[in-house]
């Protein structure tokens, strides 16, 4: 049995924090904060996540995978409709905000994102668009998901 399939948050019996505390920190090495009864990914060191909205996100997400860039990218409930939020490295890169899309927004250093943590009603959850792989650790550059988010002409 490998290490990912030993945390695995589904059907482990240790209470639920402990079991998504080692799946998403320990496997991962992501900073986690419990906030009530949700789990959070901490952005910090380097993790930010670029949210746009979901009807927006396939395209991106596809520019992404074809060019080995894919990672991970949830989708978050809002007030004004569902967005995709995709994990990525800054590797020191932290664009101005106005250079961004309109509806592009860069979350960053001290930033909190909903994580999933089991099952929930669809639609009205965090949930995974493209889960973490256990056997891809790495996210792409920042620099790679604002390149995807600009198709190339």
């Amino acid at each position: 049995m490998t290490l990912d399939q030993q945390l695995q948050p589904t059907g482990a019996t240790r209470p639920e924090s402990e079991r998504f505390d080692a799946y998403y920190g320990r496997l991962f090495g992501w900073s986690v904060q419990w906030r009530g009864q949700g789990l959070f990914l901490v952005l910090e060191n380097g993790l930010c996540a670029v949210t746009l909205p979901k009807l927006t996100a396939t395209p991106v997400l596809q520019r992404l995978a074809a060019t080995g860039c894919q990672g991970p990218a949830l989708t978050l409930p809002t007030q004004h409709g569902a967005r995709a939020a995709l994990l990525a490295e800054t590797d020191g890169l932290v664009p101005p905000r106005g250079t961004l899309p309109k509806d592009v927004e860069l979350l960053d250093c001290g930033a909190l994102v909903p994580l999933p943590i089991g099952p929930r009603p669809t639609g009205v959850a965090v949930e995974w668009l493209t889960a973490p792989d256990p056997r891809q650790r790495w996210l792409p550059s920042l620099g790679a998901v604002l390149a995807a988010l600009r198709p190339r002409r």
